[in-house]
């Protein structure tokens, strides 16, 4: 029996940090289809009743019966005040709304806050962000395979390049996140004014939205995340978004030079493997 391990190819195999790390690419691929379905098997989510469709479809009336199909409403007894987008893969994709904020927001205010999430759907927030993470493991995976021509300092060098790979992701992400919530910030008052026909008053509905969300979520009007922004900081960019578009515009063309920077990152670091 020891023969058999000490002869066969499992003994042989090229398990190295490159093959970790190939390993660690399927990780983030098999997490964007899976969650949202862990998700629905895990959680009590359920489709919107009638009344609650109702009322977000009547203020907020581009949700038609298609959109409203999208969004799952998470039963936490009234626990969680928050709404999220799971996945981004057509068909395994959803909004989720927590029951306290159906509740315990009034319909406009509650549909202020799908607007946004909507807006991270629609806007390919997720893939940005995955992007990210693609490109940073892709990257770590491309600088393992040329350390391991420097026989002498291999261990260094894998050590350097996994510390590297995390503050490249952990950076990024920190950098882009916020923008991200902008955007769908911005997104969202485009939507709001589309019934309302006035930038001002769709602002004023998504503060006053965010302002109870973050009240009712417990935390301080100043207070920002690793990937969030504060309350305070999004309302000045809010304020900002009635009297122009031009920070909209600066957003698109930002974070679709990022996602493409990443793809371009990724398919170089691909064709020096290959190659």
């Amino acid at each position: 029996m020891a023969d058999f391990f000490t002869s066969s190819p499992i003994a042989n195999a090229p398990w190295n940090w490159g093959s970790f790390l190939w390993f660690s690419l399927l990780i983030p691929v098999a997490a964007v289809v899976a969650y949202p379905l862990l998700a629905e098997a895990l959680f009590s989510l359920s489709k919107l009743s009638r009344l609650q469709k109702r009322k977000l479809q009547r203020a907020l009336p581009c949700i038609d019966d298609q959109l409203a199909e999208k969004l799952r409403v998470w039963a936490t007894g009234g626990r969680v005040c928050n709404a999220a987008v799971m996945g981004c893969v057509p068909g395994f994709s959803f909004v989720l709304v927590s029951d306290a904020l159906l509740s315990r927001l009034s319909p406009r205010y509650a549909a202020a806050i799908v607007a946004h999430e909507i807006g991270h759907l629609r806007l390919w927030h997720v893939p940005i962000r995955l992007s990210i993470v693609f490109a940073g493991g892709i990257l770590g995976m491309t600088l393992v395979h040329l350390g391991e021509q420097l026989s002498q300092w291999q261990m260094l060098t894998q050590s350097i390049v996994i510390v590297g790979t995390i503050a490249y992701m952990t950076l990024m992400l920190h950098f882009v996140a916020p923008l991200l919530e902008f955007q769908a910030d911005a997104f969202a008052v485009n939507l709001l004014s589309k019934s309302d026909h006035s930038r001002r008053r769709s602002a004023r509905v998504l503060i006053r939205a965010l302002s109870q969300l973050t009240l009712l979520s417990g935390m301080e009007p100043n207070q920002s995340t690793w990937l969030y922004p504060s309350f305070e900081q999004r309302r000045r960019v809010i304020l900002s978004l009635h009297s122009t578009t031009r920070l909209h515009a600066y957003l698109r063309w930002f974070l679709a030079a990022v996602f493409l920077s990443q793809i371009t990152l990724i398919i170089c670091c691909l064709l020096l493997l290959i190659g």
